[in-house]
């Protein structure tokens, strides 16, 4: 190369001057945070949930973290806890939040130029003589145009991201509530049929000291077993249904080792007052749904691309550059124009592709409005259907079924009933109880689905009805019962 004249150097020259001034302009946007957008989403999180978020990226806030963790499951167990446990501790929840990254990648990846293309060919005469040089160097002039656009595509799709993110954690932490009321119910019935067993037991042995004393005959006696073996089974039942309620609430928080030791109350509360009692709960819901954003966010991307696609419709590419070449003498430099001809495609596909895109995505947006609307008031029947259910139970029939046995008893002890009227007193008071547990847990799970609803996000099951599209990264987590 050490013959090439002062034309050669100037083609470097520009060259060079191309690719600097390309870097210089974007120095300023190749930087990439990968937790960029995090803090915002924690935000937003906290403010629905009053639970900060945690991302474990191997800082001094991990082992504070770690400490808090440690210091939560040692203690007894409330719904709350048990949610901050799981949104700090849960790996499938830290894997997801690196989608963050990756949207903040692409957006950075979209505020940058394409790099400038630089060609050398150098061929040789067969018969001999001097080799013929040809370079280029060409960059795409319409690339800095059309980068305004794409930036906002990206950032559309980035906002959609952070909403994403934000309903895929509230659809979390309504999981972690509805496993740990499941769990607490299914302990609050092992605990209800251990005292059933004991109870039943107590008589049982009443029973075979007046068989033994002639008081009473087999078949009486067998009568009073049946009650007490089935009570077993069904305790037995209930003690299987509650380790895996339990490994569910586990697996959700993340927890493993010593750790899965931990403990919670065994009594579901009561039925609360209803939140937000004066309030539109179908406008609230709409208000604070993070789907409805990011069915805004969609829109709004599609309508970014929409325009980007009309702009580059009959010209997606111009390249502007430096040529230079030299054949049996001097060199010849000059400029470099590349475009397509728009002779065949000329982007009418393409743009018809993107109004598509933008109608669908906008009618989607009014359809899950409509649907947010009907769930808010079905979601809001249901809960107050499960609590009216909850409050009968407690308030009238577990009071009576508890009087009938107290007299059934008494009848039977001066002899003026028999011993089926006693047992099939009994069964019925087993029943209402299971049944008011289950009532009680009904409501609890209700509760739980509007609570997250008036957060900003529709339950599982609810999009699971209506087939809506779900960006939950936890549906294949069973739904506990």
């Amino acid at each position: 190369m050490s013959g090439i004249d002062s034309e050669t150097q100037m083609i470097w020259r520009v060259t060079s001057i191309a690719v600097i001034c390309s870097s210089v302009l974007l120095d300023g946007c190749a930087t990439i945070d990968l937790r960029s957008g995090f803090s915002e989403v924690s935000s937003n999180v906290q403010g629905r949930l009053a639970v900060p978020l945690f991302w474990n990226n191997g800082t001094d806030l991990d082992r504070q973290a770690s400490d808090r963790l440690s210091n939560l499951l040692k203690q007894k167990l409330n719904v709350d806890a048990a949610v901050q446990i799981g949104l700090m501790n849960n790996r499938d929840l830290q894997a997801m939040y690196s989608d963050l990254g990756i949207a903040q990648a692409d957006l950075v990846q979209a505020g940058l130029l394409k790099n400038p293309v630089f060609d050398a060919a150098i061929t040789f005469p067969t018969p001999g003589g001097r080799a013929d040089f040809e370079l280029t160097a060409v960059m795409n002039f319409l690339d800095v145009l059309y980068l305004p656009l794409r930036k906002r595509i990206a950032a559309a799709r980035f906002e959609e991201t952070k909403a994403r993110v934000t309903g895929v954690v509230l659809d979390f932490a309504a999981q972690v509530r509805r496993a740990f009321y499941a769990h607490q119910s299914n302990e609050q019935l092992v605990e209800f049929r251990k005292t059933v067993v004991d109870a039943l037991s107590a008589s049982f042995e009443v029973a075979q000291r007046l068989h033994e004393a002639g008081n009473l005959s087999d078949l009486d006696l067998m009568r009073q077993r049946v009650p007490l073996e089935t009570s077993k089974l069904a305790l037995r039942a209930s003690e299987a249904v509650a380790v895996q309620t339990r490994e569910q609430l586990s697996t959700l928080m993340g927890v493993w080792g010593k750790d899965i030791e931990w403990t919670i109350d065994t009594r579901l509360p009561e039925v609360q007052p209803q939140p937000l009692e004066n309030q539109n709960i179908e406008s609230v819901a709409i208000e604070r749904s993070l789907d409805l954003a990011v069915a805004r966010e969609r829109i709004r991307a599609a309508g970014e691309q929409l325009g980007f696609t009309q702009w580059t419709a009959l010209l997606p590419d111009f390249g502007l550059g430096t040529r230079g070449e030299r054949r049996e003498g001097p060199w010849s430099v000059g400029p470099m124009l590349e475009f397509p001809l728009p002779f065949f495609d000329q982007g009418q596909a393409r743009t018809a592709r993107a109004t598509v895109e933008l109608r669908r995505a906008q009618q989607e947006y009014y359809a899950l409005a409509v649907r947010i609307r009907s769930a808010a008031r079905a979601i809001e029947s249901q809960m107050q259907g499960a609590g009216d259910r909850a409050l009968y139970y407690r308030d009238i029939l577990l009071p009576l079924n508890e009087r009938v046995v107290n007299e059934t008893q008494l009848q039977y002890n001066a002899m003026q009933v028999g011993v089926f009227e006693l047992i099939r007193a009994r069964e019925q008071q087993i029943e209402t109880a299971s049944g008011y547990v289950q009532a009680l847990r009904d409501y609890w799970l209700a509760r739980s689905d509007f609570e997250q609803l008036v957060s900003g996000s529709l339950p599982l099951q609810i999009r699971a009805q209506i087939g809506q599209r779900s960006s939950q990264t936890f549906s294949n987590v069973a739904e506990v019962h």
